[in-house]
């Protein structure tokens, strides 16, 4: 029997179980929606490495880096890492101050409008959905590459998988299965591409025969014949999405919604620290280790297959089946997470139930319904990972980030502002990304729809607020949020985040270091 379905097989078994183990200490929405507010800083950890490092970094950044655009997607894995310390100090920790269900819940809140609340779950809807659509194709696409059953059947083999797991167990149990996913499919990452690089003859070797054969591979420009013509071109657009990605981990509903489950606002702090670093070291083993495979396999047919192909070519036959399903891992891991916010801001937000019991099976019901839906569109639409992925960062990205930024730091901006810059800009967004679509037009990187969306949010914001006035309810809420709990002045965990914050400032002078002597200095003395 093939090896890499036995494998699949087996984990997917193992999380339906692991989901009803987790199941039984479900007893409430608070248990399903938030995980109860205990989560502590490694399992936080967890699930934002885990929710943001689905199939998209395997099959879609991995094909680019290995088609040729490396170094511009470099620069923006290492913008889109300080979002993650952003979006923990300056939004959220006031996101679990508020005691908020969802985000959404949240901006409802924070400027006492009904409206705004719904016009925000509309809005995560439909970019979650967007996004977890990348992560089925993904998931379907590696379990047919590797085990050669049908496509549409592997999808809904994997559906079945990750929305049993999630309808079983909420939030509580997405937490603790990202985790234990985040640890196998960076230890398996890690150990595949040593392995690789070793088999070609050392690390250093091949990116010095880089960059003699295929010096565009690792340049900074980036493949001039691939996305854009020239190496400027190719850097705003990293720019210009590095910022887009900076806002995803800021606060996108997969990731800040995280930090509603935190046991404190240390917690929040500290998570969001080491959550930067291990993405900075997944991207940079993923996407370096997929241009260097350019070593064995100058062509292939289709480049989201190249982590794949390595697994199923350059290992071990066991560990190509154990890194396959550390991959699958991935995905599940993020689908779990997108589905149990689906399920959560329907009840939450559009629903106004007070029995329990009626709360728990609707929310069940709401992942359900997601799940199809998803399954539908997956099944009759071809894969693009990276593009769809893509797709749904610039929607949220575009839609929510000044909203969030004003809701706490500004004391100007008014409920109509932010509902019409919400509005403004996932219109403005995704009007521009349909209407290109259709007319098959090639923008020039500065119409990119993030650029038309954010603009269209900042003039929607500003027009709304001023044409009205703040609330005294608005100004009650937004100072509410700046008084901080007795609970947070405890000294030990002080004294954590402190430390925590230090440990930062070494991290980052390693992750310097490793770009310079891993790549840098053996590239560039070798032109």
């Amino acid at each position: 029997m093939n090896p890499f379905l036995i494998g699949m097989i087996i984990s997917m078994i193992a999380y339906i179980i692991i989901g009803f183990l987790i199941g039984k200490g479900v007893k409430s929405t608070n248990d399903f929606f938030v995980a109860g507010r205990r989560a502590p800083t490694f399992l936080l950890v967890g699930s934002l490495v885990a929710s943001y490092c689905g199939t998209g970094l395997y099959f879609g950044d991995a094909g680019e880096s290995f088609a040729g655009i490396f170094s511009p997607l470099m620069m923006l894995g290492a913008m889109l890492i300080v979002g993650y310390v952003l979006g923990g100090v300056f939004f959220g920790r006031f996101l679990r101050r508020s005691s908020c269900n969802t985000i959404p819940e949240f901006f409802g809140k924070r400027y006492n409008s009904p409206a705004l609340k719904k016009l925000a779950a509309v809005t995560q809807l439909v970019t979650i959905i967007v996004y977890l659509l990348s992560t089925i194709q993904g998931i379907g696409t590696l379990m047919a590459l590797v085990t050669g059953l049908d496509y549409k059947l592997c999808i809904i083999l994997a559906l079945i998988t990750f929305s049993v797991l999630t309808v079983s167990s909420g939030s509580k149990g997405v937490l603790i299965t990202d985790t234990i996913m985040f640890g196998l499919f960076t230890i398996v990452t890690v150990v595949v591409i040593i392995i690789c690089t070793v088999k070609g003859g050392g690390w250093f070797n091949i990116v010095e025969e880089l960059a003699q054969t295929k010096p565009e591979i690792l340049s900074w420009a980036g493949d001039p014949d691939y996305l854009y013509p020239t190496g400027t071109q190719n850097m705003i657009w990293a720019f210009a999405y590095g910022i887009v990605w900076m806002s995803v981990c800021m606060v996108a509903p997969w990731q800040a919604s995280r930090y509603l489950m935190a046991k404190n606002e240390h917690s929040v702090i500290r998570s969001s620290i080491w959550a930067a670093f291990f993405v900075f070291v997944l991207e940079f083993i993923v996407k370096c280790g997929a241009a260097l495979l350019n070593h064995f396999k100058p062509e292939l047919a289709d480049q989201s297959h190249i982590i794949i192909w390595a697994s199923t070519n350059l290992v071990p036959t066991a560990l190509g089946a154990i890194m396959v399903t550390g991959i699958l891992a991935a995905g599940i891991s993020s689908a779990t997470t997108f589905l149990s916010i689906i399920g959560t801001s329907v009840v939450n937000d559009f629903f106004d139930i007070k029995d329990e019991r009626k709360k728990l099976k609707t929310v069940r019901l709401a992942v359900i319904v997601a799940a199809i839906i998803v399954m539908l569109l997956a099944y009759f639409n071809p894969p693009q990972v990276f593009w769809i992925m893509f797709l749904g960062a610039t929607v949220v990205a575009c839609s929510w980030l000044p909203v969030c930024i004003a809701s706490i730091w500004s004391k100007r901006v008014t409920k109509t502002g932010a509902f019409c810059g919400m509005l403004f800009g996932f219109l403005g967004c995704g009007g521009m990304k349909i209407y290109a679509s259709v007319a098959e037009l090639d923008l020039p990187v500065f119409l990119d729809p993030f650029f038309i969306g954010l603009a269209a949010n900042l003039i929607g914001m500003i027009i709304g607020t001023l044409l009205t006035k703040v609330t005294p309810e608005e100004k009650k809420q937004r100072e509410a949020l700046f008084v901080i709990p007795e609970s947070e002045k405890d000294i030990k965990e002080v004294k954590k985040t402190k430390k925590t914050v230090l440990a930062s400032i070494i991290l980052g002078a390693v992750v310097t270091g490793v770009l310079l002597v891993f790549w840098v200095i053996p590239y560039t003395s070798n032109l």
